[in-house]
């Protein structure tokens, strides 16, 4: 009897519990049904919010960024620019040369300037399926640094505007950027990156073609190719027949770069040796200059970065050619009256060290040296540069402090010396 009267518990506990199922999971049904009823009134809430397509008429993402910045220059001796500088004047001569000469000795300057504001964007298109899913990308760049304007009412200026289509291995990239040849940029003097002073390379429109391949996890090379415009850093038209000397030509500014990349005991960080040229033309119709109407550009250079230790780091880049005012060597000189090339050499070092993460101490030297065997009177025969950099970022906001000292040589004038202090505030966003 006491069996059968466990069973029958068991049995009513069983039927009630079974009664009880069905409600319990209605009940977990309504709750989601309320949840996607809620998920849908938020998104017809915010059904006025833009998305992606709205802002990129075919699809893609954005990627904002850029600076808002501060440059103050206090310089105790006259440079040609000071906002610009291509060359310390000459002092204390007799005769005095109208251009060259500075008007009396330590005729200091100070410039401060927000120029250097930058804004811009990189695009990710995603991938083209009919291109073998090749990723498509680009970048708009832009900075107020273009000259001649106030420094209250500076103007737009363009520096990169390119799109860039391909594979991990390979792509095209068109559109403006910087020049393949002579690829690094020294740290100091952010509003000309030294050129004229032993920084060659800058920027134009161009199409190159570009190969990336690896081997391993260690190693990696690079291959490239250019075509670019001639003439436009000069922009000069000598024969004023209303054609500019570099498309006269009729051909591009070729340039190319070979680099080989290894890692090496520095975490993510690589040895790179890179070797570049470039070769280009002008022509100036009329009389010419001297007798010659085709004037050949031609360089090559070395670049080189080394990672010693993850604190402490070393760049440099050496050049060598002739004609070279339009890729920013041979202190903006190109050939002389009787139509001879002017040759120049030059490059640049630097040493960065990072005891702690928000400093860093960057000791550097440049040098742009015409060759002087037939310059003539008054004509600029070297430039260099020394200098410190202590720069401290506390992200987003950084600070430098900066000294440099800045000496030109001249043909049968006395030399033009300055020394350069420079504070730099920036708040990246």
């Amino acid at each position: 009897m006491n069996h059968l009267r466990t069973l029958a518990a068991i049995a009513a506990l069983a039927g009630f519990a079974s009664a009880q199922a069905p409600s319990e999971r209605d009940k977990e049904l309504d709750e989601l049904k309320n949840r996607v009823d809620a998920l849908e009134k938020e998104k017809k809430a915010g059904g006025d919010t833009p998305g992606w397509k709205d802002l990129v008429s075919l699809g893609g993402h954005l990627k904002w960024y850029g600076f808002l910045r501060l440059d103050c220059h206090y310089t105790d001796s006259a440079f040609d620019n000071a906002r610009f500088p291509t060359f310390v004047r000459a002092e204390e001569n007799i005769p005095f040369l109208a251009g060259t000469s500075a008007p009396e000795r330590n005729d200091d300057n100070f410039v401060a300037s927000a120029r250097l504001t930058r804004l811009g964007f990189d695009i990710d298109s995603g991938k083209i399926e009919s291109l073998g899913d090749a990723s498509a990308s680009g970048k708009l760049e832009i900075d107020f640094f273009s000259l001649p304007s106030s420094e209250s009412r500076a103007v737009p200026r363009m520096r990169h505007a390119y799109g860039k289509v391909g594979w991990n291995w390979l792509y095209v990239l068109f559109g403006q950027t910087s020049d393949m040849a002579s690829p690094l940029n020294p740290s100091l003097n952010p509003d000309n990156v030294l050129w004229n002073w032993g920084n060659t390379g800058d920027r134009r429109p161009q199409v190159r073609l570009v190969s990336e391949p690896t081997v391993g996890e260690k190693l990696k090379f690079y291959f490239g190719i250019m075509a670019g415009q001639e003439g436009a850093i000069r922009n000069v038209d000598t024969d004023a027949l209303g054609v500019l000397d570099g498309d006269d030509s009729g051909w591009p500014k070729m340039e190319a770069r070979v680099a080989i990349s290894y890692q090496n005991w520095v975490e993510k960080k690589w040895i790179t040796l890179g070797i570049s040229g470039m070769t280009s033309e002008e022509q100036v119709d009329g009389a010419g200059i001297g007798g010659r109407h085709i004037f050949r550009t031609d360089m090559w250079a070395v670049d080189f970065e080394f990672p010693i230790l993850a604190q402490l780091s070393f760049r440099m880049e050496y050049w060598r050619g002739r004609n070279l005012a339009d890729i920013r060597g041979g202190i903006g000189q190109t050939v002389l009256a009787d139509g001879s090339d002017i040759r120049a050499s030059g490059g640049w070092a630097e040493l960065k060290f990072s005891p702690v993460k928000f400093y860093a101490a960057t000791v550097g030297y440049s040098r742009d040296n015409p060759h002087e065997r037939h310059l003539p009177f008054g004509a600029r025969s070297e430039n260099t540069v020394y200098y410190l950099m202590n720069t401290f970022t506390f992200d987003p906001f950084l600070v430098s402090i900066d000294i440099s000292h800045w000496r030109t040589e001249f043909v049968g004038l006395n030399a033009g010396r300055a020394w350069r202090y420079t504070l730099t505030l920036q708040l990246s966003f």
